[in-house]
Order: structure tokens, then C-alpha cells, then sequence
């Protein structure tokens, strides 16, 4: 679970000086739900993970120490392929797709020339935050309980 260029193949996955992100304890049908290192209140991407064609569920933690889930990846192989950006209101439930940042929305990865991962790009006019597949409905519906549940994170 690491930046750009974090995967390393003769090792098989992300050395752990390069992870970006902490496991909290909690899983959503098998997805981890994960912390960026350091940075508890914000949430990054995975670029590179250690696992094919993973999903993980970006969470941040909140000022009372609970966590809400804000963001999936989806991975290709061992990098981002899909972003989905959940947005909620103040009673906790899903706003929905509305083509604008202000709405759940996705976006796509894809590699760039340089080997990094990058947005794919839109045509001039066009929208990038795109509707989210449907497929991920029922993890989005679980996700919803979880952050209404105001889980902590895991003591090993």
C-alpha cells in the first residue's frame, strides 16, 4: 500500500519504508479499511498495492477518535484503476452522484508515461467526476452503517 513507484516486483509488493497508509483493524466484506500514515485526517490514494486487483477503503479518523470512510480504491493488477469519493451529509448519509465534487462521484487511474499513476484525462469541457458503478452499491450501503456506527480503531 505505497505511492507512485512504491511496488517493488523483485520483492512482490510495497516494502514496508514505502507504505503510506496503517490498517485500523476493521474490514467491509473483506475490503481493510486504512489511515494514511501520519495523517489521520486526510485521505490519500493508494497508489501501488501489494495485493492484485485489491479494494481498499480509505477512511479518516474524526477529532473524537472515530473513523469515516471517505474514499475506495479499486485496484488494476497492482495499481489504482478506479477512485470513488464519497460525500455524506451532516446526518451521515450518502449524498448522491450529482456531476459536480459536491456529490458521491468517481474517477479513473490509468499510467502515465513516466510509469506514474494519473487521473485519466477528459475530454476539453468535459466532467471528471463520473457516476459511480453500481457495482459497488452494496459495499457503499455497508460503508454508510459502518461510519454511522462511529467505530474506533482496533487495539492489537
Amino acid at each position: 500500500m505505497g505511492a507512485n513507484g512504491s511496488y517493488d516486483k523483485n520483492l512482490g509488493g510495497v516494502p514496508k519504508d514505502k507504505r503510506t497508509h496503517t490498517e485500523t483493524g476493521y474490514t467491509i466484506e473483506g475490503h481493510k479499511v486504512l489511515l494514511q500514515t501520519g495523517k489521520e485526517s486526510q485521505t490519500k490514494n493508494i497508489m501501488n498495492s501489494n495485493t492484485d486487483n485489491s479494494i481498499y477503503l480509505m477512511a479518516k479518523q474524526n477529532e473524537d477518535g472515530t473513523l469515516t470512510i471517505l474514499n475506495i480504491n479499486a485496484n488494476k493488477g497492482h495499481k489504482i484503476g478506479t477512485e470513488i469519493n464519497l460525500v455524506f451529509d451532516s446526518h451521515g448519509n450518502l449524498v448522491p452522484f450529482n456531476g459536480k465534487k459536491s456529490g458521491s462521484h468517481s474517477h479513473l487511474w490509468e499510467e502515465q508515461s513516466d510509469g506514474n499513476m494519473g487521473r485519466k484525462p477528459v475530454p476539453k469541457g468535459g466532467n471528471s467526476h463520473l457516476p459511480i458503478p453500481d457495482e459497488y452499491k452494496p459495499l457503499i450501503d455497508k460503508i454508510v452503517h459502518f461510519n454511522k456506527q462511529k467505530n474506533k480503531i482496533k487495539k492489537k
